[in-house]
């Protein structure tokens, strides 16, 4: 028998270790483990304590059942589980942690303290780990549940710790796992404090109010109830209208049985059913809650138990995508033909001939600038101011100058310009956002940015998420001509908004600013430079939005006085032209 083979048992810690990297990537996966774990043990109060985004201390607190010594130790013991006894009781979990994984692996790659007292005891068991070895094992006194402080995090495994993401980026993580659980859970109290500082203490509530607690209090008046039940599934949560809609889809979340998941098909049927309520390359805000037969679903497909496998995804789709619809027309957010807003029905029809298309209206191009508004803002009948960096001069041109550059719209997106070698092209919003991009940065050197004030500064609630990514920008905010204070907790207030920028609804914008940041994440480093690119993309004019002849006019001056006319700040073009010749090749006049 050959006494050194090719073929090992591993090593307990290294079979730990192994799993860690399954379970356990960053800290945001540790709060998500003993967040469940407190959810399950039946706490109805849980503290989460951080300390540099986590991977110095994640301290979970709760108010549970607790544990005595002999299942305290137990509990760090791999596939050692209260939860599942059989396999009929995986085939039917209720519970969200299941697997008996996540405290041998946490340990294994950390340096865990654990007190837990039983309810109706005073004293209970206090644990240390180092390593995933037990050093010390001793009595405590404490209120009845468990506290978990994992220290150092990777701290054994520097290959592991040179991944993780710089702390602002870790704590973002971690504020967004603890979403889950906030909307999710809004019988439970949750408090969450980072670096000393309390970022949130939610008490017990409706979901609507949490719901408001979680995403800021501008989405209170754009929610519609859902609550529907069928042969499958029985569903109830809240969906955003027409009018509150998010440039990503962060703000999407489904539970099924109280479980986080992520799931196509059911992102599918979501999409499907708004259809063409919100603009392209926008997103709904939904929270929905789906209950179903435990059987129906494998939740067992998925190491962190994120993704779950539904037995009949077609006819999910459809019953799904059925009941936001009922939902969605009941708040008259579906148009018909016969309700048409007047706006609708005053835009040219297609004519049925060519023809009559040909048919020009002399004065059709010399129509006033018509910024079409967002749904949900009102009209702004102040007129932009000359000179304005964020809204091209609607200056009167001079007869002759007028004669000579011959301007279109088209479909209110694009600005056709006659040249002597053909024809220009421009696409209106991806010009002004050029402009914007390289007037902000120039204002971001300068010191002499000035503001407008507001004639009512706006109060604006935030989400914890959102508010941190607004004070890691809020200096070059700042620097452009933005007034904006702190009012206590996450909630600002605008003062005052650069001059001369277009807005109607202050929340929105900085919404969007926020939006359009945090999606520039993964493709720009320099914070400086995520800050312009996304304060140009919002304040630009918008496709859809109907120009003046003289806006026009002065879109394209101001365009070809930029550094660099021919691209937008995210690379695309500006600009196309089509030459005389290029005409003629396709016309066969060659």
């Amino acid at each position: 028998m050959q006494a050194d083979g090719k073929i090992k048992v591993l090593p307990e810690k290294l079979i730990n270790q192994i799993a860690a990297g399954e379970v356990i990537d960053r800290p945001s996966s540790v709060v998500k483990e003993l967040v469940e774990n407190s959810i399950d043990a039946g706490a109805d109060s849980i503290t989460v304590i951080l300390k540099q985004g986590g991977s110095a201390l994640i301290q979970i607190m709760d108010n549970g059942s607790g544990m005595d010594e002999q299942d305290a130790i137990m509990a760090f013991q791999r596939h050692a589980t209260s939860k599942v006894s059989s396999i009929q009781d995986i085939e039917r979990v209720s519970t969200l942690g299941f697997r008996g994984e996540a405290l041998a692996s946490i340990a294994s790659v950390s340096r865990v303290e654990m007190k837990s007292v039983l309810r109706d005891q005073i004293e209970g068991a206090h644990l240390y780990l180092e390593n995933g070895v037990v050093i010390s094992m001793d009595r405590t006194g404490g209120n009845p549940g468990t506290s978990l402080s994992i220290k150092n995090l990777f701290y054994n495994t520097p290959a592991r710790k040179k991944f993780l993401r710089a702390n602002s980026t870790e704590y973002r993580h971690c504020l967004t796992m603890m979403n889950h659980f906030t909307l999710s859970h809004p019988e439970i109290e949750f408090t969450v404090i980072h670096d000393d500082r309390q970022i949130y203490n939610l008490k017990a509530t409706t979901l609507k109010e949490r719901i408001i607690d979680v995403l800021g209090s501008g989405v209170q008046n754009d929610l519609l109830e859902l609550n529907e039940v069928n042969a499958v599934f029985k569903v109830k949560g809240y969906l955003g209208n027409s009018q509150y809609y998010r440039k990503s889809r962060g703000d999407q979340y489904f539970f099924v049985n109280g479980r986080y998941v992520n799931d196509r098909t059911l992102s599918a049927a979501m999409m499907s059913a708004y259809g063409e309520l919100i603009p392209k390359g926008h997103y709904p805000v939904y929270i929905l809650f789906f209950e179903m037969d435990p059987e129906r679903i494998d939740v067992n497909v998925h190491p962190t138990k994120s993704e779950i496998k539904f037995a009949d995804q077609q006819m999910l789709f459809s019953l799904v995508r059925g009941a936001v619809l009922r939902a969605l027309k009941k708040d008259d957010v579906v148009p018909n033909m016969q309700s048409a807003p007047a706006q609708q029905l005053s835009r040219p029809r297609f004519k049925s001939s060519i023809a009559s298309e040909l048919r020009v209206n002399p004065d059709q191009t010399r129509i006033d600038f018509d910024a079409q508004p967002q749904p949900g803002e009102s009209q702004d009948p102040t007129p932009p101011a000359p000179s304005s960096p964020f809204m091209p001069a609607a200056q009167e041109p001079k007869a002759e100058q007028d004669d000579e550059k011959m301007l279109w719209q088209l479909h209110n997106k694009y600005i056709l310009a006659q040249i002597k070698s053909g024809l220009v092209i421009i696409d209106q919003h991806a010009a002004h956002e050029r402009i914007l991009y390289e007037k902000v940065k120039s204002l971001m050197d300068s010191q002499s940015a000035s503001s407008q004030q507001l004639l009512f500064p706006q109060t604006i609630e935030l989400s914890p998420d959102n508010f941190e990514y607004l004070m890691e920008i809020l200096p070059f905010l700042h620097k452009i001509g933005f007034a904006i204070k702190g009012f206590g907790g996450r909630t600002i207030v605008v003062e005052g908004v650069p001059a001369d920028m277009r807005t109607t609804n202050t929340d929105r914008l900085v919404q969007s600013i926020l939006d359009e940041y945090k999606l520039k994440q993964g493709t720009e480093v320099d914070i400086r430079e995520r800050v312009a690119k996304s304060v140009a993309c919002r304040s630009a004019i918008m496709t859809g939005e109907r120009l003046s002849r003289e806006s026009m006019s002065a879109l394209i001056d101001q365009l070809f006085a930029c550094d660099t006319p021919y691209f937008c700040p995210h690379g695309r073009p500006t600009v196309i032209t089509l030459t005389l010749d290029e005409l003629d090749e396709r016309f066969e006049r060659t």
